[in-house]
């Protein structure tokens, strides 16, 4: 189950906000006084160094310190530490990072005042389609790392990034010697997550890693049952320091969770408000006596098995050539048949789908249902090349990019306005049942083909200075077919088009010293209508999104490596803007801007104690003509979902005493938030707090308790556009103990 109250323990050491590990001494001119102190520190803390590599910056192998971009890296012990059992969690904790959505569009984000198929997710660098539908919550006990880009990355993947993009990246294998890990954690709801795993030397040239985790849960609110498994095994072979390959296969099923929200009700006709969660200027609100009910059917379906093999090569003729190719393949079948949208009724003529009339009071159910079959395949050819350009240090990256994806969608609902009913203080009530209109299913095969020529490029114009450049143009084919349920050809709705995105980012990063750099950048995306892969028809748009970035920032370490930060301030303006008008369509609405502030610190006071966090300010409002809808100008109004405010705060007092035991407590923080696009929702602020305690019980085995939502806030995670009547609540408090062995 998704936890999203806040940030979790982080018992070993210090929840920093960006660097995982690090250490520092003392000034030079005093070290002879302080050797024989013996004072040495090493600090683990939240995400990588400054002079770390990760992956998801480019393949420049810039460190985040030179990348003219905001990066956070999630690492598998802070994700440990944390006791995230779901990649999503581990995401939150970056400045401005906040995630919600439903089981109908699972993997969802917020970033910089945008979200649902704006934020990119990826595996291993690898795009798997459109994230609300296409991308499954993820077990971290597989992951090595979860990597966050914040802003446009079209030129990097090639996809419509607008906010950021999120990466998975999984475990490899080690060459040194033989590790086996293992997980057991058990806690509120009947939450248990477990896993084990190991890693294995063959040969000298030869590594495999193998992993395999479960969670399950009943859910926190009653008949959710959300559950997974994740196989993942790696093979990496090293015959010669010039070549090596890695050969990956992730086998993954699930089962989301089926609760899809709590039913909005007039409060003049109901009363019993639950108070402190929502201000509606229509009335509305949640009654205590709703909270906590799933208006599901006793028979819910939110599955997938999903199948990735995927082959990495590296070869390095010369010192100063390096080629990379990246091969996948995918398979994903994906099901979801539920009552998914819950309309209370104030006045008596509404029917079911049965002709029944519906008493006012009683709450009004749909029935929906999508049958997903998918297969893609890819590959990634790139070279890298080091050499002078008029005497200046020069990196020069150019590859190529293609994929085919060919998904067949199944889709159906009754023809009734509403299925059935149920009581508005009932659950899981009701089969699954087929209804009039509803089969045969709606059938769409939808076609997907890209190819694309990329470039990267970093100078060396100074010992100081370095200008970052890249560039990347595709050409995108996009077959759309639609069917009648009679299984006619509906030519009225399909098209084929071919678009030809271009995009470029800029930028200058400069060091003010060895530790302490500061960087601008102007970054363009376009959003394919592949971004919407399972919605849009013929004539619902006439080109594609378009989007551009300004950002500039600092990053440092400072005070001989005790304290780390990082600030940007960005602008991005966004055009054409493709948004659903219903369950099953989209329509051009106009544009979108949104500026902010993101700041991210560490501070390690000494030895025992750590205190770190982030803050983020978020200024997002639609342009003018923005109708999203029929009846709705949205136009100046705040983006739904996207809090002003988010911030995170982490304090550890590590080693207690000399004892091998660590306290902590998180807090996280989000501001109010607009529930609808006409802004008549407003979803309110909240604010919690976590305590948490490990203990060191043998070397390598350590067992953590915690405490989520100490206060046990009532608060609403959740306001879906696509389910206007009903929003989603998040966690009440919950407990957690668990056992984490590593050798």
């Amino acid at each position: 189950m998704r936890h999203f109250s806040l940030s979790k323990a982080l018992p070993l050491a210090a929840a920093a906000v960006f660097y995982p590990s690090f250490s520092f001494a003392a000034p030079q001119e005093d070290k002879n006084h302080q050797q024989n102190k013996a004072e040495h520190i090493t600090v683990h803390s939240r995400s990588q160094p400054l002079k770390e590599t990760p992956a998801i910056g480019g393949k420049l192998g810039l460190s985040i310190q030179h990348s003219p971009a905001t990066i956070d890296v999630i690492d598998r012990s802070v994700m440990n530490q944390r006791g995230y059992a779901h990649a999503e969690e581990a995401a939150d904790s970056a400045p401005g990072v906040s995630s919600g959505g439903s089981p109908g569009s699972p993997a969802q984000f917020v970033m910089r005042g945008f979200s649902g198929n704006q934020i990119l997710m990826l595996r291993d660098g690898i795009y798997y389609g459109p994230t609300t539908m296409v991308n499954r919550p993820l077990n971290t006990f597989n992951l090595q790392s979860v990597q966050v880009l914040q802003g446009p990355s079209s030129v990097l993947y090639g996809q419509g990034a607008v906010g950021g993009t999120v990466d998975m990246r999984t475990r490899d294998p080690a060459f040194d010697h033989a590790h086996a890990n293992a997980l057991v954690s058990y806690g509120s709801f009947n939450t248990w997550n477990a896993g084990i795993g190991g890693s294995v030397p063959v040969t000298d040239t030869l590594a495999i890693r193998t992993d395999f985790s479960r969670t399950s849960s009943n859910g926190y609110v009653k008949g959710a049952d959300p559950h997974s498994n994740d196989f993942t095994t790696t093979l990496i072979w090293k015959p010669t320091r010039k070549f090596s390959a890695r050969f990956s296969i992730d086998y993954l099923t699930d089962r989301l969770s089926t609760y899809y929200g709590t039913p909005l009700v007039p409060l003049s006709e109901t009363g019993g408000r639950a108070g402190g969660l929502l201000h509606s200027s229509q009335g509305l609100g949640i009654t205590r006596s709703s909270m906590w009910h799933n208006y599901n059917v006793k028979n819910p379906q939110a599955s997938s098995t999903n199948v990735t093999p995927t082959l990495h090569l590296q070869w390095q003729p010369t010192k100063h050539i390096t080629f990379h190719n990246k091969s996948y393949f995918v398979y994903a079948k994906r099901r979801w048949n539920n009552a998914e949208t819950y309309s209370y009724i104030s006045s008596p003529g509404a029917t079911d789908a049965a002709g029944n009339a519906i008493a006012p009071g009683r709450v009004g159910r749909d029935r929906f249902y999508v049958y997903m079959n998918q297969h893609q395949v890819g590959d990634t050819l790139d070279g890298t090349l080091d050499f002078s350009l008029f005497g200046l240090k020069n990196r020069l990256v150019v590859g190529g990019d293609a994929y085919y994806i060919r998904l067949i969608r199944d889709r159906g609902f009754p023809d009734a306005t509403y299925a059935d009913s149920v009581a508005l203080d009932s659950s899981n009530t009701g089969p699954t049942a087929g209804f009039a209109g509803e089969y045969p299913s709606r059938k769409s095969p939808t076609t997907m083909i890209d190819a694309a020529v990329f470039m990267e490029d970093v100078i060396t114009v100074t010992s100081k200075l370095r200008l970052v450049g890249g560039y990347r143009y595709d050409w995108l084919h996009l077959d759309r077919q639609n069917y009648n349920q009679n299984g006619s050809f509906n030519a009225a709705s399909s098209f084929k088009k071919l678009y030809n995105p271009s995009n470029f980012r800029i930028g200058p990063v400069y060091d003010l010293t060895k530790n302490i750099s500061i960087y601008g950048v102007f970054t363009t995306a376009d959003d394919p209508p592949g971004s919407n892969i399972f919605l849009v028809n013929k004539g619902q748009f006439n080109r594609l999104s378009h989007t551009r970035q300004g950002e500039i920032g600092a990053k440092g370490s400072f005070w001989h490596g005790r304290f780390t930060s990082a600030i940007a301030f960005y602008d991005i303006r966004r055009t054409h803007i493709l948004v659903a008008n219903g369950q099953d369509s989209v329509t051009t609405a106009g544009g979108q801007k949104s500026r902010g502030l993101e700041w991210q610190g560490n501070l390690v006071l000494n030895p025992h104690w750590n205190i770190s966090g982030n803050v983020a300010y978020t200024w997002s409002r639609y342009g003018s003509s923005f109708y999203p809808s029929a009846g709705v100008n949205a136009s100046g109004n705040a983006v739904p979902n996207v809090p002003a405010v988010t911030a995170n705060l982490w304090a550890v007092w590590s080693r207690v005493e000399n004892l091998p035991l660590d306290l902590g407590a998180g807090m996280r923080y989000i501001s109010s938030r607009k529930g609808d696009y006409a802004n008549t929702l407003t979803l309110k602020d909240y604010a919690l707090v976590n305590v948490f305690a490990a203990w060191h019980a043998y070397k390598g085995v350590t067992v953590y308790g915690r405490i989520d939502n100490v206060g046990n806030k009532h608060f609403i995670q959740w306001a879906s556009t696509d389910y206007p009547s009903e929003v989603i609540l998040g966690a009440p408090r919950s407990f957690s103990i668990s056992v984490q062995a590593g050798f």
